[in-house]
């Protein structure tokens, strides 16, 4: 396996001409062109940057990213007779085209080229000896295989894990089947799981040990013989962990305007890993571009000043939402820190306020 803290290659891959950061954005435009020749047109924009930014971490920042889960969804959207190996092979190839293309003038970084090419021909490897287990490559979960699936752990008096997000705080916990029907199941949940279920909108199932992929339904609140249940329909496998994000991210409280590349935005979220802000403008930034953010003292007390990197876009309302990741230095840390547990506590106990 590819270890590249054993290799010289990727601490002389940089020279004037070349930035491993800065390459990222050709990276992941060059497999967006790439994979749509390889792979199903259901294969999302957005898993496919999150594909290809896995395997960039991964080869070239050194990141210590588990790409198995990024090769399985490959394979598992990969068009009938494709061989994805060529797919990778094209996208390094690109790669070292361009890096070639860069050394022009610098002729001593021709010295490492050899070490670069035998980089790449081991990380390749890697990538063909991690076989994707396709024995679970449903990409649609039909309703009623859900709800059998439900209907069994009923008959078994198993609970199952419930998991909603309220102002970006996760409220999780274990929920008990009491009906199901042919096209929808009926609930108990924990009081607060109604509320945060009922402005969501939807619930999230958390079964993938058991049933290979967690689920999203959407959710109905129903008073049966005096009891409050969750009826829930239109079942969807998730075959991505967005809705198990591994910090919290909280909303402020009043409008916040935050300062990106001297722009102004307002504050959606922002957790200790990256912060997103929408705008009614296009702010014409490239995917994966670095930018600066100013956050007001009226946040944390103090100004913070921070670099960002741009990872996802979408439309929002009349105008945008930018998604970035936040590169944080201990004080910063520290300082937000503080405020996410701060606004944390105050977002429970508005949810526990409307249980009155």
């Amino acid at each position: 396996m590819h270890k590249p803290e054993k290799s010289n290659a990727f601490t002389l891959i940089e020279h004037k001409k070349f930035s491993a950061k800065t390459y990222k954005q050709q990276f992941v435009k060059t497999f967006l062109e790439l994979s749509s020749s390889y792979t199903k047109s259901s294969f999302s924009r957005s898993a496919k940057l999150k594909v290809a930014a896995a395997l960039y971490d991964r080869f070239f920042l050194h990141h210590r990213v588990d790409i198995t889960s990024s090769l399985k969804l490959l394979h598992r959207y990969k068009k009938n007779g494709m061989n994805l190996e060529y797919l990778l092979s094209d996208l390094f190839f690109r790669f070292l085209s361009d890096y070639t293309h860069s050394l022009v003038s610098h002729t001593n970084d021709w010295l490492h080229l050899r070490d670069i090419v035998e980089a790449v021909d081991t990380f390749l490897k890697e990538c063909h000896s991690i076989t994707p287990d396709t024995s679970t490559n449903n990409e649609i979960i039909p309703d009623d295989v859900a709800i059998t699936f439900l209907e069994t752990l009923r008959k078994k008096s198993q609970k199952i894990k419930v998991l909603n997000t309220y102002h970006g705080i996760p409220i999780e916990f274990n929920a008990k089947i009491v009906h199901t029907s042919a096209n929808k199941v009926l609930i108990k949940a924990h009081a607060l799981q109604d509320i945060a279920a009922t402005c969501q909108g939807g619930i999230y199932l958390l079964c993938e040990q058991t049933f290979g992929h967690d689920l999203f339904a959407k959710v109905t609140p129903r008073v049966i013989k005096g009891h409050d249940l969750l009826e829930l329909s239109q079942f969807d496998s998730l075959t991505s962990g967005i809705h198990k994000r591994q910090t919290v991210r909280v909303a402020p409280i009043t409008k916040t305007t935050v300062l990106i590349n001297n722009y102004s935005v307002s504050l959606f979220d922002i957790s200790l890993g990256g912060i997103s802000m929408v705008c009614p403008r296009d702010l014409k930034l490239e995917l994966y571009e670095r930018v600066s953010v100013k956050i007001p003292d009226t946040l944390c007390g103090s100004i913070l000043h921070m670099e960002a990197e741009l990872i996802h876009v979408s439309k929002f309302e009349d105008g945008y939402k930018y998604h970035f990741q936040l590169d944080l230095n201990p004080a910063q840390e520290s300082d937000l820190g503080k405020y996410i547990y701060r606004r944390q506590n105050e977002i429970i106990a508005d949810l526990k306020e409307k249980l009155i």
